[in-house]
């Protein structure tokens, strides 16, 4: 009976130590998007971009994802654009030359 007893004190104490263990050895999260994993990506402009509005759009050349933009001049659709900040859930781009 007291090695019964025994072993599930040693379980009770050995998991919440594994689990620890498993955490802090663990890979990190990869990064979410944020300003430095956008800045510089390129885009395609898929709504016009009016000059400090975000009602623009842009689509990621390198994938699907598709952002509010705002730029400090109009920027028609089509027009290829790189992203020089983020800005909350929207990117500033300026225009590729």
């Amino acid at each position: 009976m007291v090695v019964y007893i025994l072993v599930l004190i040693a379980i009770a104490i050995l998991l919440p130590l594994i689990y620890l263990l498993y955490l802090i050895l663990s890979s990190p999260p990869s990064p979410t998007t944020s300003s430095t994993t956008l800045k510089g990506k390129e885009a395609f402009v898929i709504k016009k971009i009016k000059p400090w509005n975000i009602s623009g759009k842009v689509k990621l050349v390198d994938g699907n994802k598709v952002w509010s933009a705002t730029s400090d001049r109009e920027i028609e659709e089509g027009t290829r654009v790189k992203i020089i900040k983020s800005k909350g859930v929207h990117v500033v781009v300026k225009k590729v030359e």
